[in-house]
């Protein structure tokens, strides 16, 4: 008995571990998967199934524009070299960065959004960091349109994520099918 009851605490530890290092092990409706990310007993019962509806629209948001992020960044840092953004970025992103950094800058107690300016940039901004670097990534997609009107068709999904609401059914399935389309682009 004690050697089972060990086994299940291993397996157990193992599968907490994996969902610690991003692999989806248990079903996606584990009402138990939210609250082993954070604590939720002192809220409603309704917020918290909200709560894991949103999951997956603001997981999808959260590796499409990170990925894009790396992606922009990793390519314009092999071709232009370590000054890339000086190079690359519009002057008027340039300043919205810059007033960005700014302000995040006077709290110094709270931590910063990362690094690189990258990391300050809205996802409006990705898709003409691509736009006007596009001699940089037209081996990457069909052509320009392909990245801006799929940008410009989930900024409006993704403000609505970004502002912890719901994407009903067919918002969230336009969502998968992106992503799932940007995945095959990119690799």
């Amino acid at each position: 008995m004690r050697s089972w009851l060990f086994k299940g605490l291993a397996v157990e530890h193992a599968l907490n571990e994996l969902e610690r290092d991003g692999t989806a092990v248990r079903a996606e409706t584990d009402p138990q998967a939210l609250q082993r990310v954070m604590p939720m007993e002192d809220f409603s019962a309704p917020l918290r199934r909200s709560g894991m509806r949103a999951l997956p629209s603001y997981l999808a948001f959260f590796m499409l524009e990170n990925s894009a992020r790396e992606l922009i960044f990793d390519r314009l840092l092999e071709a232009h070299g370590p000054d890339w953004w000086d190079r690359c970025a519009s002057q008027n992103l340039k300043r919205n960065v810059a007033s960005r950094q700014e302000k995040e800058g006077k709290n110094r107690w709270h931590m910063q959004r990362g690094a690189s300016e990258i990391y300050y940039t809205d996802f409006g901004d990705l898709s003409s960091l691509i736009q006007n670097n596009w001699g940089d990534f037209n081996d990457l997609f069909p052509d320009v349109d392909w990245v801006l009107a799929r940008f410009r068709e989930l900024e409006a999904s993704r403000n609505i994520v970004a502002h912890n609401n719901l994407l009903d059914e067919r918002e969230l399935d336009r969502l998968k099918m992106y992503l799932s389309d940007w995945v095959k682009q990119v690799g």
